[in-house]
């Protein structure tokens, strides 16, 4: 093989590696295939609520008698939403209730209070509150919704209790997302 002949190959070898490579790099990669995971519905008839669609990034602790607690999937993430109902005779005024809410929270150790707000939900008016205080060595947020029942005959409660630090924003928007979610039964 002469010089020309082998400069010709080595030129033709580099070129055809060298379109590979281009033309390889300029394929989309696969898309990655998602599992999905399947809508969460869950049902308390001593409550008589129904969440429909717990967020993905909730797992259920209890549901049994009038207990539903729900925490963070992810187990590195402390935390726990816990429902509630008052009874129908404690009556169904909200703002007595977040005011209520702020005194718990100013009587604990190094209670902190943050402020509530009215919302709007698909239960109707609906306030949050939240605060911070000591639990034994542990700096906890309480935040609190409180609106009407599904059925408007007394006061439901949803209480996220996490660590406090940093995530505050974001804890309060899962307290929200699970709110979306709550309805009355059927």
């Amino acid at each position: 093989m002469n010089s020309t002949n082998c400069v010709r190959l080595v030129l033709i070898l580099f070129l055809s590696t060298a379109a590979s490579l281009i033309l390889g790099s300029c394929r989309q990669p696969p898309e990655p295939e998602v599992a999905e995971r399947p809508i969460m519905v869950l049902e308390n008839l001593q409550l008589r609520l129904r969440l429909s669609g717990v967020p993905g990034e909730f797992a259920v602790v209890t549901n049994d008698g009038d207990q539903l607690i729900l925490s963070p999937a992810d187990p590195a993430i402390e935390g726990r939403i816990i429902f509630a109902n008052h009874a129908p005779e404690a009556g169904q005024n909200l703002p007595a209730e977040v005011k209520n809410h702020q005194i718990f929270i100013e009587n604990q150790r190094e209670g902190e209070y943050l402020g509530g707000q009215e919302l709007v939900s698909q239960l109707g008016t609906t306030y949050y509150s939240r605060g911070r205080y000591l639990d034994d060595e542990t700096e906890v947020e309480e935040t609190v919704i409180f609106a009407l029942h599904p059925y408007a005959d007394r006061i439901m409660t949803i209480t996220y209790r996490y660590p406090a630090g940093v995530d505050s924003s974001i804890r309060v928007q899962q307290l929200f997302d699970v709110l979306a979610v709550v309805e009355g039964l059927d």
